[in-house]
C-alpha cells in the first residue's frame, strides 16, 4: 500500500474523514504544524540531503556531476507527501515577517519571495510523489482577460508552476439535474494561466483522479511526480487526495 504523509495546514482533513481514518488509509498520521518554523523543523526531522556523484560520458570524456539529493532519514518509506495548502503555508511565513501592525517592510517582500522559492526548490526534490494544493484568485488584465492565479502573496504566484510537472485547476460542472462533477483542467489557456501537463498524455479536462496522473508520469519514466492543484474552496482539492491510494497505477515513481 502506498504510504502518504499529509500536512494539513488549514484543518481541512475532515473533508476526507477523521485523523484516525486518514492514518488507517494513508499509513501515516496527519501533521498540522501551526507555524512556518514548526513546518521547517518537522521536514528537517523527516528528510536529509546527501551528495551524489554521477559520471557522464561525452565522447571520450568522463564528466563528473555532483548533485544534492533529498532522502528520508533512517530509511523511512514515504511514497507521497501532501501540502494542503501551500497558500496557507506561505501565509504562515508571511505572518512571521509582519510587524506589530501586520505590515511587511519593503525589503521583506524580497525575503518572502526568496524563502518561498527555496522551499519550493526543496519540495520539488523530494522523492516519490509530491502534491501541493493552492487556493485560486482572479486577476483581470488591462485587456479584460481574466486569469486564475495561485493565491500566494508576493511574486511567487507568477512562476510557481516551474517547480511542478503537472499544474491543474479545479472545475465544477453542474448538470441540468443539479448534480455536480468535479474536474481538473490540465492545459494552458488565458484563464487557466499556469495549467500544464509535461507528459502530454492527459486530456484537457479529466476527473480528479491522481492514479491517472501517476500512471502518465510512470509511462514517461519520470524520476518523481510533482503535482500542483489550484482551485477555490469546495472544488475537490482535498477530497480528491483519496485517489492517491488507488492501486491501479504503477509504483515506479518512487524508485
Amino acid at each position: 500500500m502506498r504510504k502518504i504523509l499529509m500536512f494539513d495546514l488549514e484543518r481541512g482533513h475532515q473533508t476526507i474523514g477523521s485523523k484516525e481514518h486518514i492514518t488507517k488509509k494513508f499509513g501515516f498520521p496527519v501533521l498540522a504544524p501551526t507555524s512556518w518554523l514548526e513546518f521547517q523543523k518537522t521536514i528537517a526531522q523527516i528528510y536529509t540531503t546527501k551528495k551524489q556523484e554521477t559520471i557522464h560520458k561525452i565522447g571520450g570524456l568522463e564528466i563528473p556531476e555532483t548533485t544534492s539529493v533529498v532522502v528520508p532519514k533512517n530509511g523511512t518509506n514515504v511514497d507521497a507527501i501532501v501540502l494542503d495548502t501551500f497558500s496557507e503555508l506561505s501565509k504562515k511565513y508571511m505572518r512571521s515577517l509582519t510587524d506589530k501592525d501586520g505590515k511587511l517592510k519593503l525589503q521583506d517582500w524580497g525575503r518572502l519571495k526568496n524563502t518561498l522559492d527555496v522551499a519550493l526548490e526543496f519540495i520539488s526534490r523530494l522523492p516519490g510523489i509530491v502534491v501541493c494544493t493552492c487556493h485560486a484568485k482572479t486577476m483581470t488584465t488591462d485587456d479584460g482577460t481574466t486569469k486564475l492565479l495561485p493565491y500566494i502573496d508576493g511574486s511567487t504566484k507568477e512562476d510557481i508552476s516551474k517547480w511542478f510537472d503537472f499544474v491543474f485547476y479545479t472545475k465544477t460542472v453542474t448538470a441540468p439535474d443539479n448534480t455536480r462533477a468535479y474536474k481538473w483542467v490540465t492545459k494552458h489557456s488565458e484563464t487557466y494561466y499556469h495549467a500544464k501537463d509535461r507528459t502530454s498524455l492527459l486530456p484537457t479536462e479529466m476527473e480528479q483522479d491522481y492514479s491517472k496522473v501517476i500512471a502518465a508520469a510512470n509511462e514517461r519514466n519520470f524520476e518523481n511526480c510533482r503535482i500542483l492543484i489550484i482551485g477555490s474552496p469546495g472544488s475537490g482539492k482535498t477530497f480528491s487526495l483519496q485517489t492517491l491510494i488507488k492501486e491501479d497505477s504503477n509504483e515506479n515513481v518512487n524508485d
